[in-house]
């Protein structure tokens, strides 16, 4: 069990934490989209730290041996769907960048025939 100094040292750790995904969200350097698994992230640290009965009750229920492990289970499960999310978004991103770069090089082609038609006009 945590004690309760611990458990305030999380507490205000955990509101620090979404405080500052409400700022970066606030400076434009985090997008809604993007901040909500984080929040969720933060909301389920929230609610185990408060209420550390749950981690226990939990792990009981998923029939793992020990609180620490059931910790790290769902650890781990954050940071897969955190990888997860980032992947999705790195993909689509990848996708946008291949559409933008064909765009500019069928641009940057039409804009040299007609700069050369430009330039055969002039040379008549």
């Amino acid at each position: 069990m945590i004690t309760n100094l611990f458990r305030v040292i999380l507490l205000v750790g955990i509101l620090l934490y979404i405080l500052l995904i409400i700022y970066l969200m606030k400076k434009g350097r985090m997008s809604l989209k993007y901040s909500l698994v984080w929040f969720l992230t933060g909301l389920v640290l929230l609610i185990c730290a408060a209420f550390p009965q749950l981690i226990g009750f939990a792990t009981g229920l998923l029939g793992i041996y020990s609180e620490v492990n059931g910790v790290f289970f769902v650890g781990v499960c954050f940071i897969l769907l955190i990888i997860l999310s980032l992947t999705s978004i790195v993909s689509g991103l990848s996708e946008r960048l291949r559409t933008l770069v064909q765009t500019q090089g069928m641009l940057e082609k039409r804009v040299r025939e007609l700069e050369e038609k430009l330039s055969a006009m002039e040379n008549k």
